[in-house]
């Protein structure tokens, strides 16, 4: 008898507890969500894919501009940035960003800096511009920011500019 009485007191005891915590207010909840609502995502690193020639065909994106080829990452061009938009692919997606006019001119119409709602590109020059034949070509560093302008990607390179 006397242990269910000793039970029974812990438990009024443990519920008085309980409801002595005090119930987050209206305000503390509402700042809760929008604390948790305007968190950013964690970075994560792009992985740029070589833009093809049948993605170049299908989405129709021939036209006059530059390429960026990542210092050890192949032949392919991970970025094309032309007078009216800039081509960057990865996932199996090729996204077109629009040329920031306002960005320094690059050879052939190209822009330095290209946005999206995903994705900003910016292509800066690391050295001289030299014209060889009907091209142009300089050593680039190439920068892609996440829409929270975080670097996702960043990579030097070479730079060709020509009709594409």
């Amino acid at each position: 008898m006397l242990h269910r009485r000793l039970a029974l007191i812990s438990l009024l005891f443990l519920g008085l507890v309980a409801c002595s915590e005090k119930e987050p207010t209206d305000a503390e909840a509402i700042a809760a969500v929008n604390a948790a609502q305007d968190g950013k995502p964690p970075v994560k690193a792009l992985d740029l894919q070589p833009i093809l020639y049948p993605d170049i065909t299908i989405n129709k994106l021939h036209g006059t501009g530059c390429a960026f080829v990542a210092d050890g990452g192949g032949l392919g061009a991970v970025l094309l940035a032309q007078d009216k938009r800039g081509v960057i692919k990865y996932g199996d997606h090729v996204q077109v960003l629009a040329p920031d006019a306002g960005s320094a001119k690059l050879p052939k119409g190209s822009f330095s800096r290209y946005t999206g709602k995903e994705n900003a590109v910016t292509l800066t020059t690391v050295g001289p511009v030299t014209p060889v034949g009907t091209t142009e070509q300089f050593k680039g560093k190439m920068v892609v920011t996440d829409a929270f302008e975080r670097p996702v990607y960043e990579a030097t390179g070479d730079v060709q500019c020509k009709a594409i």
